[in-house]
């Protein structure tokens, strides 16, 4: 495969070559509602559903990553991504119990083809799967790093945002970028870093209930 032309790490390239993507995400609706504390309890709660679908997979993904990871310090990167997981599922099952939200419910059709996607990648090696979890990782903490900065005094869900911008998520995004950064830039990598985006980005949408733009299809 051959390289992208460009300066500069292939973590940032990967992100100057999606800035619409990246655009979106700063911008979208559950993330300024969440920070100017307008989400709909309804809105908030069908993310933590769908957001709970998508990390007991993940959580998997992540435990598959650190044994296909090349060094001791890459493994132990992911097996500590797994540890801060089970943190979060339990936050999210505690605000599930204490205000009725449905875990169980069957997920939708687009949750399970992001899950699907996210396995399907580790399946194919340590590569693909790293740039998926850059993708799902970097946007996930750029947007709710942004929100952090919006966020009005009082914000139902402010937990939520402290423990999606937190000093660990940052941690572990800077550790991801560092792997990515031993990784030649090329066509494969946009295409595999630009799906992941527009999956994560979808997710956000179908908490919203927007339609996607039409876009942002992706191919597996």
């Amino acid at each position: 495969m051959a390289s992208i032309p460009g300066s500069g790490t292939t973590s940032a390239r990967l992100r100057a070559q999606n800035a619409a993507e990246w655009a979106r995400g700063m911008t979208h609706p559950l993330i300024v509602g969440t920070a100017d504390d307008s989400v709909s309890d309804l809105q908030f709660g069908r993310w933590l559903a769908i957001s709970n679908h998508f990390l007991r997979t993940y959580r998997r993904f992540l435990m598959v990553m650190g044994t296909l990871a090349p060094d001791t310090r890459a493994s132990r990167l992911m097996f500590t991504g797994v540890q801060e997981m089970d943190e979060e599922l339990r936050r999210i099952g505690d605000f599930a119990a204490e205000h009725g939200l449905d875990l169980e419910a069957p997920p939708s059709a687009p949750s399970m083809d992001y899950s699907s996607y996210v396995m399907a990648s580790v399946g194919q090696g340590w590569t693909r799967g790293l740039v998926v979890a850059f993708g799902v990782e970097s946007l996930y903490y750029d947007a709710w790093t942004r929100a952090r900065e919006r966020v009005v005094p009082g914000a139902r869900f402010w937990e939520f945002i402290d423990l999606w911008s937190s000093g660990y998520q940052a941690e572990f995004v800077a550790g991801v970028s560092q792997l990515v950064d031993k990784l030649e830039s090329t066509a494969e990598l946009e295409r595999i870093f630009r799906n992941t985006l527009r999956f994560e980005l979808a997710s956000w949408d179908e908490a919203w209930e927007l339609e996607p733009p039409a876009s942002t299809d992706v191919q597996v």
